[in-house]
């Protein structure tokens, strides 16, 4: 890395949801979705023992590591206010979402929409679907689009475009966020008390949202469910030593690091309002997959 080069993270690459149901999520994000099952990890007498996550992987919008996390908590179906925890935002493949919002009600699913967004903003139009655990899909047009081929029959997607992220204080995200992971300020999401910031490889956007108290699906979530940002291996010491909110291990030997991650590429940790987050190097993608 030379001096003149701003250290940032490469993209987000994937994210790991809450759900009580693996098998009744699955359901949705294998089939409205799209989501290509890739593996199933902890199926075993740790993960039986809650010890460690069970998590179910896809490659879900071109993103291989997207994961449904088994909870021991009960999470509401029904969220207490909108746009609830982290919410995902998903680039769809078409000029516009009146196929989204026929797929949608076709399959009787509970959502609201869509909502349109005045140019400069990045996004054109977005659809907010619940998932069967109450977790917001969001489901959008970009103007800005990507030329990545589409996943999914009934659910185009090419990538995440955007992660929404509760916060109690947005002026303390935003500099938690852009000092930590380089984040940039540049084209706005309309919308009261947030800021968004922009990946400035990718242009996938991270919006913080001021809320008087960050969602239970978001903070006590811990075993599993995280927002993954990937790093150029020679950026990664640098992003490393800023983020210095790191997780323990929460089994019977603290030793050891988090579940079945392997190595020393990859941490684990919290935002300064409870949401985790994973950090990692950057693995080269192969085009279509």
């Amino acid at each position: 890395m030379t001096t003149t080069e701003t250290v940032t993270i490469e993209r987000i690459d994937h994210g790991v949801i809450p759900s009580n149901d693996l098998g009744r999520a699955h359901r949705f994000y294998g089939s409205f979705m799209g989501g290509e099952i890739d593996h199933l990890t902890n199926l075993n007498i740790r993960g039986l023992n809650r010890e460690v996550p069970q998590i179910l992987f896809y490659t879900l919008a071109n993103h291989r590591g997207w994961g449904l996390a088994l909870q021991d908590f009960p999470i509401s179906a029904t969220p207490s206010r909108p746009l609830e925890g982290v919410v995902y935002g998903f680039e769809v493949a078409a000029e516009n979402l009146s196929g989204v919002v026929s797929a949608a009600e076709e399959r009787k699913l509970k959502f609201h929409g869509p909502i349109s967004y005045a140019e400069p903003c990045p996004i054109e139009e977005s659809l907010f679907v619940l998932d069967p655990d109450g977790n917001t899909v969001e489901l959008c047009i970009r103007r800005d689009p990507v030329g990545d081929k589409p996943q999914g029959k009934i659910m185009p997607l090419r990538r995440i475009s955007h992660v929404r992220v509760e916060v109690t204080d947005w002026e303390q995200g935003k500099s938690w966020y852009r000092d930590t992971f380089g984040l940039t300020e540049e084209k706005q999401i309309p919308g009261d008390e947030q800021i968004t910031l922009t990946v400035p490889n990718t242009g996938q956007l991270v919006i913080l949202r001021k809320v008087d108290q960050v969602a239970e699906r978001s903070t006590r979530a811990v075993k599993g469910p995280h927002i993954d940002f990937r790093i150029a291996p020679e950026m990664y010491p640098s992003i490393l030593e800023k983020f210095n909110r790191r997780e323990f291990y929460w089994g019977p030997d603290p030793t050891k690091i988090p579940w079945h991650e392997q190595g020393g590429h990859t941490v684990y940790g919290y935002d300064p309002f409870g949401n985790r987050i994973q950090i990692g190097h950057r693995f080269e993608r192969i085009a279509g997959h």
